[in-house]
């Protein structure tokens, strides 16, 4: 039997991956590894692209204590069946009169909107809830419910304007303008 020995990575990798994970930018994990603040930037996209570093970046993520602050997906899934499931029956008496002595019912997740107004004496509640289908969406997509397995199409609305003061440098802009349009 075999064991596989994975290469130490550097100091310096080492540290950019420690960086990256806390930072999550490659150009600053880059400059406090003690790269070059010239060229952080095309160190840290080009360290991004090495198998060994991903590699060690997902230990490390994989080694990260979950944050109590944000809800992981267990959570989040229960949260969404709560509105899934619940009904106005939910918050009606056995007459049908809406009941909201109960206050622990009305820390639920469901409930969108609960106001009471007082009109020349009268007392109006009114109650509204959370779309289930919204949530039955959101649950389908975290499952992968009927998704393609595709990569999701990413638009960029970007605009980016550039003044220019020179003819040769507008000369440069039209010309790669030009070759971007004729890409598209």
């Amino acid at each position: 039997m075999t064991t596989e020995v994975k290469p130490r990575l550097s100091d310096k990798r080492e540290a950019f991956c420690v960086f990256y994970d806390v930072l999550k930018n490659a150009t600053k994990a880059a400059e406090k590894a003690g790269y070059s603040l010239r060229t952080a930037y095309s160190i840290g996209c080009e360290l991004l692209t090495k198998p060994e570093i991903r590699e060690r970046l997902a230990e490390l993520a994989a080694n990260r204590p979950p944050d109590p602050d944000v809800a992981d997906v267990q959570e989040r899934k229960q949260t969404l069946s709560k509105v899934v499931r619940s009904t106005y029956a939910d918050f009606t008496d056995e007459r049908g009169n809406l009941d909201i002595s109960d206050r622990e019912k009305l820390r639920t997740p469901a409930i969108q909107e609960l106001k009471s107004t007082d009109i020349m004496g009268v007392r109006s509640t009114t109650l509204k809830l959370r779309d289930p289908i919204a949530a039955i969406a959101e649950l389908n997509k975290m499952e992968r419910v009927g998704a393609v397995d595709t990569q999701p199409v990413s638009q960029d609305n970007r605009v980016l304007i550039i003044n220019v003061n020179s003819d040769n440098a507008k000369s440069l802009i039209d010309r790669l303008a030009g070759r971007l349009n004729a890409t598209e």
